[in-house]
C-alpha cells in the first residue's frame, strides 16, 4: 500500500513539473491530471478562462483526423484571481461586496498540435500578483466544494488503492465514525437498516447506509401513493448527502418516512437506495409518482427502477435548481440577462397550459443567450412535462400543498442540521428533528378531533360540507368543497354523448381528480344533482381521506430515537483522547440517572444533594479519593428536636504526602 500512495505522490509531482512550455499531453485527462497536481503543489488555483471545442472548431476549418480524447482545440486557464478585467460599478450603496478578482497575469494556454493528436502548452505566465500561502487555498470555495476523503474509523477503513486524483495530500481529512453511526441506528427497536461497503483485497469502505425506523415503514405503508425525494442537504464537515424520503398524509402534509446518507454519488450507491427502499417497503408496488429533486445524483435511475410510476418534480426544487445553475459564474452572463433568464424561467414553472409554456419559452429564445438556451434545452425542455404546472400528469392534485409545506420541513431540518460538529451528532439531530414534528403533527390530528369547523348556514351546500366535514380531513376537506363549488357552473346534458364531453356517473368520473385523488369531483356532484341525489355520499369518499384513518396512522407522536440511545450517541468533548471519551460516555448516563433521582426529592432534600454532588465534583476535579458511605435515615432527637440523618454521606480521602497521618475526611448528609 506504501509502494502505491508512493507511485502517486510521484505522478503527480512529475506531472506538475511537466507543465511548462513545449510541455505535449495526449488527452485532456492527463492535462486535468498535470493541472491538479501543479495546483496542489504550488496552492494556486486555476480555471479555464476561455476554450474552444472541436464542434466549434469544425465550424471555421475543415474536418482534420484528430484525437478524440483531447476534446478541446485551444483551451486558456487563468488563475481564479484574475483573467479578466474587472471595474466597480457600485455606488457604494452595499459597501461590504467584494471579489476575488485582482488583475492577477497568470495565464496558461495550449494548442492542438498541426497533426491534431496532441495538447502542447504555448505560454505560461506563473508569476502572481497576490499572496500565495496553503491556508488560503484551502479557504477557497472551489476547495471546499471539494468532498473529502472520508476515514472511516472501527471496522471501516479508507480505501488507499482509489484513484490518485481523489487523494487531496494538502487537505486535512476529517474522521468520520460511521462505525458508530450504523451500530446505534442497529440498536434502534425495529429498525432497518442497509449498508452498502466497497470491498478491495484489504479494505472496506463504506460508501452508503439507507435507515427506516418501525414509525417510518409504517407511514409509507399507509401512504405510499406519492414519494418525494429531497437531495438538498450535506452534513457540513464532510460533505455527506442527506436525502429525505417523505410521503403526504390524509392531511396533505409531509412526514419523513425514511433517510439515506450516501458517501459516495455514483451510479452503484442509488441503485442501492432503490433496492433498499423496495426490500425495506413491499408496499412500493402502490406508489403511483416520484417528486424526485432534480439535483439527486443519476436521478434517471428511478425511471429505469419504477417503470409504471410517473416521474415529477416540485416546484420548490426546480425554482431553487434554476437558481443555483442560471448564474453569472456558472453560465458566463451578465447579471441583468441573469435576472431577465430567471424570470422568463418561473414563468414557465407556473404556466397552466401548453400555450402559455410555448409563449414564455419563445421570450427565452428571444432574450439570445447560447449558454442560457444550451442548458435548458439540456436539461429541462425535454423534461417540461415533469416541472410545468399545467403541464404535470394528474397527480399535481396529490401535491397542491407539498411545496410549503417541503419547504417548511426541509427547513426545520437543515437549522438542526447546521447546529451539528459530527456525524453522530448530526444523526441525533436529524432524529430529533423527526421526533419534534412527529409531535407537532399529532398536536394537529389532536386539535382536529377536539374541534369542528362551523359552516354557514347561507351557503348552498352547507348541508353537504356539513357531511364530508364529519368523515374528511381538513385538507381532503378544502378539496371537495371547491368542487361543491365548481359544480354549480357544469350543465348536465341526458342521454346525449357528443365529442368531448365526459360521461358521468352518480357514482364514477373518469376526470383526473376523481381517479388520482379518489374524492368525489365536480362532474359527480353535478351529476348526482341532476338525478336529485343527495350531494353527501361517504361511500365517495376513499379511505385514505377519513379522519379515522388520519388518527389511526398520524394520532399518536412517537418518539423514534430511544433516551439510552441517544445518551450512547452524545459527543465528548473533542479535548479528551480516545480512552478517556469511553469514560466520559459511560458517566454520562449515570450523571443523568442521578439528575432524574435528585429531580424527584422533596425541595429540602434536593439541596442537600445537589450540596453533596458539589462536593464530590469538587473532590474528583482536585484527583482527591471520595468514600460513599450509607447512613440511618432514622429520625433522632438531639436537644429535644427531631433531626434526620442523611441515608448516604460522602467522604473525601485526600494524603498529605508529607505525613503519615490518615486521610482527612469530610461528610456531606442529605
Amino acid at each position: 500500500m506504501d509502494e502505491v500512495i508512493q507511485d502517486n505522490e510521484d505522478m503527480a509531482e512529475a506531472a506538475a513539473t511537466k507543465l511548462k512550455v513545449g510541455a505535449t499531453f495526449d488527452s485532456y485527462a492527463e492535462v486535468q491530471f498535470a493541472i491538479h497536481a501543479y495546483q496542489t503543489r504550488n496552492f494556486v488555483q486555476l480555471y479555464i478562462r476561455d476554450s474552444r471545442t472541436f464542434c466549434n472548431a469544425a465550424r471555421r476549418a475543415a474536418n482534420k483526423n484528430v484525437n478524440p480524447r483531447l476534446k478541446y482545440k485551444e483551451i486558456n486557464f487563468a488563475c481564479v484571481h484574475g483573467g479578466r478585467k474587472y471595474k466597480s460599478h457600485s455606488n457604494g450603496v452595499r459597501p461590504n461586496q467584494k471579489t476575488f478578482l485582482m488583475d492577477c497575469p497568470v495565464s496558461l494556454k495550449m494548442r492542438m498540435t498541426p497533426d491534431g493528436q496532441s495538447l502542447i502548452v504555448k505560454s505560461f505566465q506563473e508569476q502572481h500578483n497576490h499572496s500565495i500561502s496553503k491556508v488560503s487555498f484551502l479557504s477557497l470555495p472551489q476547495r471546499r466544494k471539494e468532498p473529502p476523503p472520508v476515514l472511516l474509523s472501527n471496522s471501516y477503513k479508507t480505501d488507499s488503492n482509489a484513484p490518485a486524483a481523489h487523494v487531496q495530500a494538502s487537505k486535512p481529512t476529517p474522521v468520520v465514525d460511521i462505525g458508530r453511526v450504523v451500530e446505534t441506528m442497529r440498536k434502534i427497536p425495529g429498525a432497518t437498516v442497509h449498508v452498502k461497503t466497497s470491498t478491495t483485497e484489504q479494505n472496506k469502505t463504506l460508501s452508503s447506509i439507507f435507515f427506516q425506523t418501525a414509525h417510518m415503514k409504517n407511514l409509507f405503508q399507509a401512504f405510499p401513493d406519492v414519494l418525494l425525494i429531497d437531495a438538498s442537504m450535506k452534513h457540513n464537515e464532510t460533505n455527506i448527502p442527506l436525502y429525505l424520503l417523505m410521503i403526504i398524509d390524509s392531511n396533505g402534509e409531509l412526514h419523513i418516512a425514511g433517510l439515506f446518507m450516501a458517501l459516495l454519488e455514483d451510479s452503484a450507491t442509488t441503485v442501492h437506495f432503490i433496492s433498499s427502499f423496495k426490500a425495506s417497503n413491499p408496499n412500493h408496488t402502490r406508489t403511483e409518482c416520484i417528486v424526485a429533486d432534480p439535483g439527486m445524483p443519476h436521478r434517471d435511475l428511478l425511471a429505469v427502477h419504477f417503470p409504471n410510476v410517473t416521474m415529477s418534480m416540485s416546484e420548490l426544487h426546480t425554482l431553487r435548481a434554476f437558481r443555483r445553475e442560471v448564474s453569472t459564474e456558472k453560465l458566463g452572463i451578465s447579471p441583468d440577462q441573469k435576472t431577465a433568464c430567471l424570470q422568463t424561467m418561473e414563468k414557465m414553472v407556473s404556466a397552466q397550459s401548453k400555450e402559455e409554456y410555448d409563449e414564455n419559452y419563445n421570450i427565452l429564445q428571444f432574450l439570445d443567450i447560447p449558454q442560457v438556451l444550451v442548458y435548458f434545452n439540456d436539461n429541462w425542455h425535454g423534461k417540461r412535462e415533469e416541472w410545468v404546472t399545467g403541464l404535470r400528469s394528474e397527480h399535481k392534485y396529490f401535491v397542491t400543498t407539498a411545496p410549503k409545506h417541503l419547504e417548511m420541513t426541509i427547513q426545520k431540518v437543515r437549522n438542526i442540521i447546521r447546529k451539528s460538529s459530527s456525524v453522530p451528532a448530526f444523526f441525533i439531530d436529524v432524529m430529533k428533528c423527526i421526533d419534534s414534528l412527529a409531535v407537532e403533527k399529532g398536536q394537529k390530528v389532536v386539535d382536529m378531533v377536539q374541534k369542528v369547523k362551523l359552516i354557514p348556514r347561507s351557503s348552498e351546500a352547507a348541508a353537504s360540507e356539513e357531511g364530508f366535514g364529519r368523515v374528511l380531513t381538513p385538507h381532503a376537506l378544502g378539496l371537495v368543497k371547491q368542487q361543491l363549488q365548481l359544480a354549480l357552473s357544469i350543465t348536465v346534458i341526458r342521454n346525449v354523448k357528443p365529442a368531448g364531453m365526459l360521461q358521468v356517473k352518480a357514482e364514477t368520473c373518469p376526470c383526473g381528480f376523481f381517479r388520482v385523488l379518489k374524492l368525489p369531483c365536480r362532474h359527480i356532484f353535478a351529476a348526482r344533482r341532476g338525478k336529485g341525489f343527495d350531494e353527501f355520499d361517504a361511500t365517495l369518499c376513499f379511505q385514505r381521506w377519513t379522519r379515522q384513518y388520519y388518527l389511526d396512522h398520524c394520532g399518536m407522536a412517537r418518539p423514534q430515537l430511544a433516551d439510552t440511545v441517544v445518551d450512547q450517541m452524545r459527543d465528548p468533548p473533542a479535548c479528551l483522547d480516545a480512552s478517556q471519551q469511553e469514560k466520559y460516555s459511560k458517566a454520562v448516563h449515570l450523571a443523568q440517572r442521578l439528575a432524574l433521582a435528585a429531580a424527584r426529592l422533596p425541595h429540602h432534600d434536593f439541596v442537600q444533594a445537589v450540596s453533596c454532588l458539589e462536593t464530590v465534583a469538587s473532590a474528583w476535579e482536585r484527583q482527591e479519593q471520595v468514600i460513599v458511605a450509607s447512613m440511618d435515615p432514622t429520625p433522632q432527637i438531639q436537644n429535644g428536636t427531631y433531626t434526620s440523618l442523611s441515608s448516604m454521606s460522602v467522604q473525601e480521602a485526600g494524603v498529605d504526602e508529607d505525613s503519615c497521618q490518615p486521610p482527612r475526611k469530610k461528610i456531606c448528609q442529605d
